[in-house]
């Protein structure tokens, strides 16, 4: 029989910073964006993602992982959150 969490992906800058941090990730509303993503330590984002449209979960958390690895090797944020937020309010 096949194991269902074969295909389950490593996550290894996910893993990293959950392992080497105190911080968090959150996977949701952000009002007004209906899906997106955010890692962030403290008050300090790291990384914010809008969901695309016909993205995954699994799409958006190989994003994350992906978005995560350059902002901590580079030591930049990634945001997406608040381009997208002052977009739809026309700013």
């Amino acid at each position: 029989m096949k194991n269902p969490f074969s295909a389950v992906p490593a996550f290894r800058h996910i893993q990293a910073f959950l392992d080497n941090s105190r911080g968090q990730i959150t996977i949701g509303e952000i009002p007004p964006i209906r899906r997106a993503t955010l890692a962030a330590e403290g008050k300090k984002v790291r990384v914010a993602l809008v969901c695309r449209d016909n993205e995954t979960v699994a799409d958006l958390l190989q994003r994350l992982d992906a978005s995560l690895g350059k902002a901590l090797a580079d030591n930049t944020v990634v945001d997406e959150v608040l381009p997208e937020i002052k977009r739809r309010r026309g700013s």
